[in-house]
């Protein structure tokens, strides 16, 4: 957010403080149920955008699965497409290297969510957290357009917490993420209004997920990794080869902001042919690692968390690094190119690959469930630099299989900042996540 929400004293002069917070949390009602159904409706039309393109529109042509030359042709429209947004007012929203952007306007936010349908959609290798938060940020500003500007940014933040719970599901992660948030901006954040009033956005749009009495709600997300062996005892081994694991994801993360970063650089002065050539190396980087392995463009395109189930079911360590180079180098592109989403979870999904990539060469030695979450923290931790989302996401994605994944998600979480945080010293350009 370009300019923190000020304190409480700010929003209304003379009226007492419990009246304040109370006002500002009915006005935070409306604007997560505006946020809810904006970031539900972007959620659908992307889904169903996605399986037009990948599933209907190769069996319309008498194929089984998109042919190499569609999968070419269905990247570069989108590439197409996301520059022609990133025309309009709003320059398509904000760079996946930026961080977290709290500062979309309605004047920009059409331009934000056509960006990121066509890049998500379209196949890019990116996650769909960034045009949520400007979904709920643009729906905040709206609601309260004419009231003052402490007010238009407290409901620009509780917009954005409604937004994002759509993909995050539970709501005790989209708090947490709230609460990180905070200490990253201080104590402008910090206060009962900014914060009652997020929490009371976050409250209305996660109603509409799961609905009221006979109504069943808009859809609420599962957040759980389906197919995990039990792991209801912790076993020491996992604890320690989770640490020089979580050292390697932390590092593949990182390095695949490096590489994004120079992507970003050598595309700058051309960008529509830099996008161009980006959106054809990432389809290719999808076809070869299909031609290789037998499987789907899907293992390598797009956010990843809906293959996280394939990767773990796999037994060939030759497959599991094809997707990791494929997938790694695609990331790495989709970053920089100019292609518009969130960073997040195609971090996460290289880390469930490095972690299954350990768990073939232990041979049954360790839990495939232990390494998954100690994986998905440190990638997350290591992307993000966000150590409670992180162990969030580590535990409750891997939760299915047993209290114990608690633990290596933790040691995941550390391993992974300690890691970003020392690798910041050697590179610079790592710089921590802000609050744009």
């Amino acid at each position: 957010m370009t300019s923190a929400p000020a304190p409480s004293e700010a929003v209304a002069p003379g009226v007492p403080p419990v009246r304040q917070f109370a006002l500002l949390a009915g006005v935070a009602v409306g604007v997560g149920l505006l946020a809810g159904v904006g970031a539900s409706t972007f959620v659908w039309i992307e889904h169903s955008l996605q399986h037009w393109l990948w599933h209907t529109l190769p069996g319309h042509l008498g194929h089984e699965h998109a042919p190499s030359w569609l999968v070419v042709a269905i990247l570069l429209t989108g590439a197409i497409l996301t520059y022609l947004a990133s025309q309009l007012p709003g320059k398509g929203g904000h760079s996946p290297l930026a961080g977290f952007a709290l500062d979309i306007t309605p004047d920009k936010v059409l331009s934000a969510a056509l960006a990121a349908l066509a890049s998500l959609s379209f196949g890019a290798v990116l996650g769909p957290e960034a045009p949520l938060l400007a979904i709920g940020t643009a729906m905040g500003a709206l609601a309260v357009r004419r009231g003052d500007q402490p007010v238009v940014q407290i409901m620009m933040l509780a917009g954005a917490m409604a937004a994002i719970g759509a993909i995050f599901g539970n709501p005790l992660i989209t708090a947490i993420l709230l609460l990180e948030l905070a200490v990253i901006a201080g104590p402008p954040i910090t206060t009962p209004p900014v914060l009652l009033s997020a929490l009371a956005s976050l409250a209305a749009g996660y109603t509409l997920q799961v609905g009221v009495a006979d109504w069943s709600g808009l859809g609420q997300v599962q957040l759980g990794v389906p197919g995990l062996e039990p792991y209801p005892v912790l076993h020491l081994v996992d604890v320690i080869v989770s640490v020089p694991m979580a050292i390697v994801v932390a590092g593949v993360a990182m390095a695949a902001r490096l590489l994004g970063a120079e992507v970003l650089q050598a595309v700058a002065r051309r960008p529509l042919a830099g996008i161009l050539l980006s959106g054809l190396a990432v389809a290719l980087c999808a076809v070869a690692v299909s031609e290789i392995t037998g499987g789907p463009v899907d293992w390598v395109l797009f956010s990843g968390q809906a293959s996280i189930p394939d990767y773990l079911s796999l037994t060939s360590l030759g497959t599991l690094a094809a997707i990791l180079v494929g997938k790694f180098l695609a990331y790495s592109i989709s970053l920089g190119s100019g292609f518009r989403g969130g960073s997040i979870f195609p971090a996460i999904s290289l880390g469930v690959v490095v972690g299954m990539m350990v768990g073939q060469v232990s041979g049954d030695y360790l839990s495939s469930s232990a390494l998954a979450a100690a994986a998905i923290s440190a990638a997350t931790a290591a992307a993000m630099r966000l150590p409670f989302i992180a162990m969030m996401l580590g535990v409750m994605l891997t939760h299915p299989a047993g209290g114990a994944t608690t633990v290596t998600a933790i040691v995941g979480t550390i391993v992974g900042l300690l890691t970003r945080m020392a690798a910041e010293q050697r590179w610079p350009s790592l710089a921590p996540p802000t609050l744009n």
